[in-house]
């Protein structure tokens, strides 16, 4: 299913999150350690590196598949503050949890409930270094919440390029590129009103990409109501694009009564899809971006503005099929040569349909 894939996605990010989470407790050990010297007496390290990791689950979890989602639709600020709030509440709950299971362990004392909530208040809760571990953990939340937006910003793998510096220095690279167009978008803003037809952008381009991630591809641009896609060119990576191209029919075929219901109008979609050669690297002093340069995305462009002139919705190009035998449920069939806007040369496309 498409949906596991973004699951299984947004899991790699918490984990990855947890790590920071485990490796800062051992710095953050130090400061707690600072303000109440006593802390190691009966507490193991290994202690802590477990707490901030069972903590860091249940915290980045819900910040990652509920709370990052539950403000999308209010002010930044707003929704900053919210899920701030909601984070902070639930790990001083669930640090107050696995603090009082630690102290339950290891009491010594009488078992009496008001014996050992008073020893529990005056030992954990009022010292220092729950005071300094409730701060740390704040601060381990919002950087939590910073790598969440960072991470959707670059998308899948972006992040990981970013540190890397992998596009520092621009690199030629083989791509696969798909322009995806939403049909006849002008009427239907004018027919629903420009802000419920940007609403209907919002939910065709959450829908979409349940597909996209669950086929491996790379969001390269929005561009009003347009898409592009990308992924390394592999005989692999071909495959994985006609299979997005055909989850992303299904897709709008199942939420057909959604978008009737919400707009009166199903979106469709048309698509040009080409391969070759682009300089990639990142661009901008004040605001980064990874850019693709070449004739291969002008290429992939005007493919795509030739399907209502050739009257089919997805176009591919000879380049795209060298080396490469789809198979038979694609029924892939040649249109003919067509001229391109600063090509020489004229070249063979083929449209795609689906048995």
């Amino acid at each position: 299913m498409a949906s596991k894939r973004v699951f299984l996605y947004r899991l790699y990010i918490v984990f990855s999150i947890v790590v920071i989470w485990v490796l800062a407790s051992l710095v953050l050990l130090y400061n707690i350690v600072e303000v109440d010297k006593e802390v190691l007496e009966s507490r193991r390290l290994s202690f802590f590196s477990l707490a901030f990791a069972i903590v860091g689950i249940i915290v980045v979890s819900a910040e990652a598949f509920f709370l990052k989602d539950a403000f999308r639709k209010s002010p930044i600020w707003l929704s900053t503050i919210l899920r701030m709030t909601l984070t902070f509440l639930l790990f001083l709950v669930v640090s107050i949890i696995v603090l009082f299971a630690y102290y339950l362990f290891r009491y010594q004392g009488e078992l009496s409930f008001m014996n050992f909530e008073k020893n529990f208040v005056q030992n954990v809760i009022l010292t220092p270094g729950f005071l300094m571990a409730m701060i740390d953990l704040g601060a381990l939340s919002f950087i939590s919440i910073l790598v969440l937006e960072i991470a959707d910003k670059y998308g899948p793998g972006g992040l990981k390029n970013l540190i890397r510096g992998r596009y520092h220095k621009p690199r030629k690279e083989n791509r696969i590129f798909l322009f995806l167009d939403i049909n006849d978008s002008t009427t239907i803003a004018e027919q629903i009103g420009h802000e419920k037809y940007f609403n209907m952008l919002h939910d065709f381009f959450a829908d979409i990409t349940d597909p996209i991630l669950a086929n491996w591809g790379h969001i390269y641009q929005y561009v009003g109501d347009e898409i592009v896609i990308c992924w390394k060119n592999t005989p692999v990576n071909k495959l994985r694009c006609l299979k997005f191209v055909k989850q992303a029919v299904l897709t709008f075929k199942r939420k057909e009564n959604y978008y009737l219901k919400e707009y009166g109008v199903v979106p469709t979609f048309k698509t040009g899809i080409h391969a070759g050669d682009v300089t990639a690297g990142y661009i901008g002093i004040i605001k980064k971006d990874l850019i693709f340069s070449g004739d291969t995305l002008n290429t992939a462009a005007r493919i795509r503005s030739k399907c209502h002139e050739l009257n089919h919705s997805f176009i591919l190009s000879i380049d795209f099929l060298h080396n490469f035998e789809a198979p038979d449920k694609y029924n892939i069939t040649e249109i003919g040569e067509m001229e391109f806007k600063g090509r020489k040369e004229k070249s063979k496309v083929y449209s795609l349909e689906f048995n």
